[in-house]
């Protein structure tokens, strides 16, 4: 499998200004014929003009999880949770690959607005959760809008609205039940707090269970005092306090469009202590091997787990959701599902995403699944398969070394930095 080589994160550094022989040397040509195929000509028959196979240009954006320095210290420990190790970006880029796509991995940072203008891309696989405050994973697709790039996944308004999860929780009230909840920005607002305890507390709008640790469960308003002091200290950003909802977790994993389809339901169960009071932390996350199981299908009864993809299926197309995306509930002691948040850029790990591990577990292999995904984008953009045009085009000189930099021995991979 190809890899992103550790040591060698992809960054950014400054772009070089490029006439158009030099993009066509440093394979940045409008039709590129990189790896070009002759068409055969049927048997005993000469074809007036040959064509050749055009693979068309894929940038895969990400944001690539930074081994910690010294003098980090003040950052919290999960600083970089949510962005994605150079192994999946590998495993990724040598897929799409294969699917025929010339791909160049770009991070997404300030030098991306110029790549990708340069680029001549015909699709940007976006995996970026950005950097910055509530809208960070939505200034991805907001470029792409703005350049006119096809891009997979949920628009800007969507990515903005599911990463803030009051707003979330908002956009889906009087449809998907969701628990009682508060927004505290200081600690002034725990002053008439009247949520009935316990409650749990997290970061308002991070990711990956950034900020949601093994003691996030609060039984008294001094231990909740405590606990939103520290999560406003060491993320800056607003907590949200949501009613402990005493039931299983489940996460449903869903890929589609017109007719959204559910790949699976996860039912996270805990190895130890009672379930009910389970809390899928960023410890348990962390150390799934040994502090927790996968029950798929869930070990829950079958009118529930319909219950369960029905509310699934609601808030994705409440929230407008495109492509993909992961929802995660509890279910209550009445039996019915509450919504805790939904996940439009869900992690795609060969070996750690959540929805990988429901989909392989329903009989999907890891590059059906990214496959589904960047089909249904596709189709829902008209974005063309590799193509025929006419041979005759100049020859694609030996590249130099500019800004491209090709890391694996595939030649249809480079990586930008």
């Amino acid at each position: 499998m190809t890899q992103v080589p550790d040591g060698q994160p992809v960054s950014a550094g400054p772009i070089v200004s490029l006439n158009q022989q030099e993009r066509a040397e440093a394979g940045h040509v409008e039709t590129s014929v990189l790896a070009a195929e002759a068409e055969e000509p049927p048997s005993g028959r000469r074809l007036g003009r040959q064509r050749t196979r055009v693979r068309r240009r894929l940038a895969l954006v990400c944001n690539v999880k930074q081994v910690a320095q010294a003098g980090d210290s003040d950052a919290p420990t999960d600083e970089n949770e949510e962005f994605d190790s150079p192994e999946t970006i590998g495993a990724l880029a040598q897929l799409f690959a294969q699917e025929g796509y010339v791909v160049t991995v770009l991070e997404a940072d300030r030098s991306l607005p110029r790549r990708l203008t340069s680029g001549n891309f015909d699709l940007v696989f976006n995996i970026a959760e950005g950097r910055g405050g509530r809208c960070r994973e939505a200034l991805v697709p907001a470029l792409c809008e703005m350049l006119g790039l096809h891009y997979t996944g949920s628009d800007p308004l969507t990515l903005a609205a599911t990463l803030d999860k009051d707003v979330a929780k908002r956009l889906l009230m009087g449809v998907v039940k969701t628990p009682g909840w508060r927004v505290v920005r200081t600690l002034a607002d725990l002053q008439d707090f009247d949520l009935a305890f316990p409650v749990i507390a997290k970061p308002n709008d991070e990711g990956s269970s950034k900020g949601i640790h093994d003691d996030c469960k609060c039984a008294d308003l001094p231990a909740l005092e405590s606990l939103c002091r520290r999560l406003l200290d060491d993320y800056g950003r607003p907590v949200l306090v949501e009613a402990f909802v005493r039931g299983p977790e489940v996460t449903v994993g869903v890929v589609g469009n017109r007719q959204p389809e559910v790949v699976g339901l996860m039912h996270v169960v805990p190895t130890q202590g009672e379930p009910g009071d389970f809390i899928y932390s960023l410890q348990a996350k962390r150390d799934f091997a040994h502090r927790v199981r996968y029950a798929i299908p869930p070990e829950l009864p079958q009118d529930m787990c319909q219950r369960i993809e029905a509310a699934a299926l609601a808030a994705f197309r409440l929230l407008d959701c495109r492509d993909v995306a992961r929802i995660d509930f509890r279910v209550g002691p009445d039996g019915e599902p509450y919504f805790i948040e939904a996940n439009p850029l869900p992690g795609l790990s060969p070996a750690t995403g959540d929805i990988v591990i429901m989909a392989r577990a329903m009989g999907w292999t890891w590059e059906a699944l990214i496959t589904r995904i960047l089909r249904e984008a596709e189709f829902r953009q008209g974005v063309l398969r590799p193509m025929l045009v006419p041979r005759g085009e100049p020859k694609r000189k030996k590249a130099r070394a500019l800004a491209v930099l090709t890391l694996t021995d595939d030649p249809a991979i480079a990586v930008l930095r």
